[in-house]
């Protein structure tokens, strides 16, 4: 049967339903292309002045350049990661609310007896780099290498503090996995991100502080702070004088510290590709890899698969490692 033979009722609702359609899959592909159409925040588990913060403020410049939008770093520190996490955890599912993260992410969902958020809750994006903790004294220490803090440790049990970022941050880990290797006991002081736990040991406030590398790097090349030891398998090159942990106690000890983006379940797979190849061609670009050199850290990059895979690793090795230093945090 013709067109022309039909009703004018039935060609009339025939061609508004295929000019509806029409518009619905422009309106979609118009969707899916546009992203980002309005400013995107990505939280940043701790204060300004860390390694975390840092590297959110690099993706952040670049995103915003590569995808005409502003993309803006919002600091939420505190609850070794949880507040952060857990705000990110209840957004939206729209690419528009992103979270920077690290090894706590994994650690946290054994760590604490009721963590606010299950590793299910988010899709990953991208790993963006890696790199060793370091651990630096204050000025004014009892001691000025690592040698010289285990035998004091040794000597005067649960008397010296050490400073972290936060319960349960790769920089506090590090230091909880150097002290069951040692069989030490110190007693933990955790800040609100590195800014200011750096802050109080380069004014003699406390006399060592566990750190990411790229947050203590200024500090220690300015002479405000003395390194002891990196917690990488060997010694990092823009530290080349510094021991590592391993060297000084004879153990097997390696701890990295990790940052990557992930999103919340449900984000459009389309938001993530797109995020995803403008961050791993960012970590191409030789500014940017000179840059997170001088933090102290390496560049990774890679598929949101292998970022999801690297952190069921790491929930696995943390789990085991909190079970056999008895952590706790409430």
């Amino acid at each position: 049967m013709s067109s022309s033979t039909l009703a004018p009722s039935r060609r009339r609702w025939i061609a508004a339903s295929l000019a509806a359609g029409a518009l619905a899959a422009t309106g979609l592909a118009q969707a899916q292309g546009a992203y980002p159409e309005k400013p995107v925040k990505i939280v940043v588990p701790s204060s300004p002045g860390g390694s975390a913060d840092a590297l959110a403020r690099i993706a952040a410049d670049r995103l915003s350049r590569a995808l005409g939008q502003s993309f803006v770093v919002d600091n939420k520190g505190g609850g070794g990661g949880n507040i952060a996490t857990e705000l990110v955890a209840k957004s939206a599912p729209d690419g528009y609310t992103l979270l920077l993260t690290g090894n706590n992410h994994p650690v946290n969902v054994s760590l604490f007896a009721k963590a606010p958020y299950k590793l299910e809750d988010f899709a990953p994006i991208i790993e963006l780099t890696r790199g060793p903790s370091v651990f630096v004294a204050a000025p004014n220490a009892p001691f000025s290498d690592l040698p010289g803090l285990i035998t004091k440790a040794k000597a005067s049990p649960d008397t010296i503090a050490f400073g972290s970022p936060g319960i349960g941050l790769p920089s506090h880990i590090a230091f909880e996995l150097f002290q069951h290797d040692a069989k030490l006991k110190l007693v933990h002081a955790p800040y609100k991100g590195s800014g200011p736990s750096l802050a109080d040991a380069m004014g003699g406030q406390i006399p060592l502080v566990s750190s990411t590398l790229a947050a203590a790097m200024p500090h220690i090349k300015a002479g405000k702070l003395k390194a002891l030891a990196v917690t990488s398998a060997r010694r990092w090159p823009t530290l080349p004088d510094v021991p590592t942990v391993a060297e000084v106690t004879g153990s097997n000890y390696s701890h990295l510290t990790w940052l990557g983006i992930l999103a919340p379940k449900g984000t459009p797979e389309t938001v993530i590709s797109k995020l995803n190849a403008e961050l791993d061609k960012m970590l191409k670009d030789p500014e940017v890899r000179a840059t997170l050199a001088t933090l102290g850290t390496d560049p990774v990059g890679g598929s949101p698969a292998a970022m999801g895979k690297m952190i069921q690793d790491e929930f696995i090795a943390s789990k085991a490692l909190i079970q056999n230093a008895r952590l706790k945090a409430d």
